[in-house]
């Protein structure tokens, strides 16, 4: 097959005779669910957050647990910044993502360090083939650029839709999910509400006990008082 299509690279090709899996011993599969995954982690400690919806595919740029040194915040947001950008157009040629793609970068003051992201950026893309364009950046410190897609991307391409959900990533309920949860905590209480009228009776009952024992007692001292005062009581003698 490769004569055919690329002779050139027949010499380049060996047999793989390993007892490990090629992609394995390669780390081929790791690579590609990293690929596959919404969230990139930089080599600082930042991250990418890459969301695609049905108009455009929009990039997050997180700082993450990169704080830099010296307590410059410019400083380490323009770090980051710079570190996402390089990322970027890796991640744009790897997943073939296409379109419209706005790209929030980490906020900067100073003007001249959003135009040096914006630099990195078109000098990163510069290594990609498939035509492209980079707009500058909004008011609100987005960039827009747009790229022109070759192929069948990577998670069309490892994927199907969710029959669940439709792809949509959440499922609907016909009521409100708050009152479904408030339902819920109601419930106990109601329970508990209706258990409080047999304890009261039961407490009721105990009181009649009491006071009953509590009214044989004097009674029993006046006959021993009157006994011992020689009075006749109603009903008994002496």
């Amino acid at each position: 097959y490769l004569g055919h299509i690329a002779p050139e690279l027949v010499a380049k090709i060996e047999k793989w005779t390993g007892s490990r899996d090629l992609f394995t011993e390669n780390r081929v599969d790791e690579q590609l669910a990293k690929a596959l995954d919404r969230k990139v982690y930089l080599p600082s400690g930042g991250s990418l957050v890459i969301d695609k919806t049905e108009a455009m595919v929009v990039i997050d740029v997180n700082t993450g647990k990169f704080i830099g040194k010296g307590g410059n915040l410019e400083e380490t947001v323009t770090k980051n910044n710079l570190e996402a950008a390089e990322e970027i157009a890796r991640q744009l040629r790897l997943r073939d993502l296409g379109g419209i793609i706005v790209i929030d970068f980490i906020d900067m003051v100073l003007e001249s360090n959003r135009e040096q992201v914006l630099r990195r950026l078109v000098e990163c893309l510069g290594r990609d083939r498939t035509k492209h364009q980079v707009a500058e950046v909004t008011s609100l410190g987005l960039v827009q650029m747009t790229r022109k897609r070759v192929g069948q991307g990577l998670i069309e391409a490892f994927s199907t839709t969710c029959e669940s959900c439709g792809g949509r990533g959440i499922h609907v309920h016909m009521e409100p999910v708050n009152k479904r949860s408030l339902d819920r905590e109601i419930s106990p209480t109601n329970e508990s509400e209706d258990s409080q009228p047999e304890e009261r009776e039961e407490k009721d009952d105990d009181v009649e006990v009491e006071e009953s024992k509590e009214s044989r007692k004097p009674f029993g001292r006046r006959r021993r008082r009157a006994a011992s005062s020689g009075i006749v009581t109603p009903g008994g003698s002496v």
